[in-house]
């Protein structure tokens, strides 16, 4: 029951790879003289003043590709809802799969970044600080088209009637880490975005448990790749790296301010 996710799981890295984002050299660029458009740009006030430009890039090619690829996994999820639901269905939860409440938790996809946020610029590194509100512009991003999808009216496994904007389409937590691990695998590649691509389809799974169905967690991942390939990739910044041990869960914020590759 969990290959739609695994499937989607092992494209999601190829497909959503570009090139990595080359740095520029403004003596190489006549056009570096040209002042950057205010979004292009990294401060905190683009978190605001951007969000209706953001909003618009989920019209470039590729993010529509995966939002349209989504509708059709989900449409075909469908189909294994309710087998999902009833192999799924415990009313004991396990603490491994209540783990994925936590790393999916918006909490910590808006709190992480923001801390890195604040640690970067009180140590002067511009580019990790950048690279931080690239992060968050994602997740504002991500929380804005989820919630707009949650206006439809379905009911979660657990329920008899949909709460607005609460709905079990599509799954918030499974969005935000794919997203997420999108950024992570567009800036450092491979070595990033295999585990991070793993991991999030380990919390799409967790939220099969009593909270989604399985469409919901589809389209979930998808919605999360298209978001994550929609805001530009700044310069190199934190790594922010889920963690699982026994008894707790977290986040590891590791700083690397070395040069970028050639």
């Amino acid at each position: 029951m969990l290959c739609p996710l695994v499937g989607l799981c092992g494209v999601a890295p190829a497909l959503a790879q570009a090139p990595p984002d080359a740095v520029v050299s403004p003596a190489n660029d006549a056009s570096a003289a040209t002042p950057p458009e205010p979004c292009d740009e990294f401060g905190f006030l683009t978190l605001f003043r951007c969000i209706l430009h953001d909003v618009a890039g989920v019209g470039h090619r590729r993010s529509l590709v995966w939002l349209g690829s989504g509708a059709a996994l989900a449409a075909g999820s469908i189909l294994l809802d309710d087998e999902v639901k009833a192999a799924m269905t415990d009313e004991q939860p396990d603490a491994v799969l209540a783990a994925g409440e936590t790393l999916g938790h918006a909490g910590l996809h808006f709190g992480a970044p923001l801390a890195a946020y604040v640690i970067a610029r009180a140590t002067g590194k511009e580019d990790a600080a950048a690279f931080s509100i690239a992060l968050l512009r994602m997740q504002v991003l991500n929380a804005a088209l989820t919630r707009g999808f949650k206006l439809l009216p379905r009911a979660r496994p657990y329920q008899e009637s949909a709460t607005l904007t609460k709905g079990s389409f599509p799954s918030g937590h499974t969005s935000a880490m794919f997203a997420t691990s999108t950024m992570l695998q567009r800036r450092w590649g491979w070595q990033a975005g295999v585990p991070a691509y793993l991991l999030s389809a380990y919390v799409g799974a967790t939220r099969l448990q009593n909270m989604h169905y399985l469409s919901d967690v589809t389209f979930g991942a998808a919605l999360g790749v298209a978001v994550g390939l929609v805001i530009d990739m700044p310069g190199k910044g934190p790594a922010v790296t889920p963690l699982i041990q026994r008894g707790a869960t977290g986040v590891a914020v590791t700083f690397d301010f070395g040069p970028s590759a050639d």
